[in-house]
């Protein structure tokens, strides 16, 4: 007869998939705000960055549509942690999208 080794003698609860997809949102709002400064980091590294930052003249930053975008994210996390389970894994869709979305933002106005 085998017996199981102490270190294994324990069963870990798996996590249920609404726990993965919160676990999945809220991961996704922590790496929301490293991404917008590497975004903007790397358009500053190129040539129309650095003379845009230099010199002015660039076109003005969509702050609006940026910021109901976040707004956007922010609801659709929300949703990925509280709504009912059918709801959630197209929220966090959503969020992902969305987040996405106002990363590509970034870039698009140096």
């Amino acid at each position: 007869m085998l017996r199981k080794p102490w270190y294994r003698s324990f069963d870990l609860p798996q996590p249920t998939p609404a726990a993965r997809i919160r676990g999945n949102a809220v991961l996704a709002a922590l790496l929301f705000v490293p991404a917008l400064v590497l975004a903007k980091v790397l358009v500053l590294a190129t040539e129309t960055g650095g003379r845009c930052l230099a010199e002015g003249g660039c076109p003005p930053f969509p702050g609006t549509a940026f910021l109901v975008l976040t707004a956007a994210a922010a609801v659709a996390l929300a949703g990925a942690l509280a709504a009912p389970q059918r709801m959630r894994r197209a929220a966090l869709g959503a969020q992902l999208l969305l987040e996405a979305v106002a990363v590509g933002l970034v870039p698009a106005y140096p």
